[in-house]
């Protein structure tokens, strides 16, 4: 293979690494994004728990289940932070009709809270993570 052929295939195998890097921040795997917020929800119940955000003004956006004794990150997405007017988490337990919640929490995009649901299950505790 001469020199000039080997110069060309390199330069193309270049191309096409450079060009499925960029695709793979397309498709989310470049990192995260920083519009949203994330919330380290520990759920200390027995009942599993529906979690939702709202914001004021906005309705329900479901971010995630988290089982019985089992800790979670969720995303809160950026629209719901964006505003800056604060989100409240709140639970659905399963086979249960009460829904705690956090109250109006002051999120912004790329903060990390941490929310804890206790055994209770009477409120959720919020407070900024470490």
């Amino acid at each position: 293979m001469s020199s000039s052929i080997r110069l060309a295939l390199r330069s193309a195998l270049a191309g096409v690494a450079i060009l499925l890097g960029a695709a793979c921040g397309h498709f989310g795997f470049g990192g995260p994004d920083t519009g949203d917020a994330l919330a380290i929800f520990s759920n200390e119940s027995l009942d599993q728990a529906d979690v939702y955000a709202v914001a004021p003004g906005s309705d329900f956006v479901r971010i995630g289940t988290v089982f019985p004794g089992r800790t979670d990150t969720l995303r809160i997405p950026s629209s719901l932070v964006a505003n800056g007017s604060g989100v409240n988490v709140v639970a659905r337990l399963l086979a249960r009709s009460i829904t705690p919640s956090s109250g109006n929490v002051m999120i912004r995009p790329g903060d990390v809270y941490s929310f804890r649901l206790p055994p209770d299950s009477r409120s959720i505790l919020a407070l900024p993570a470490r």
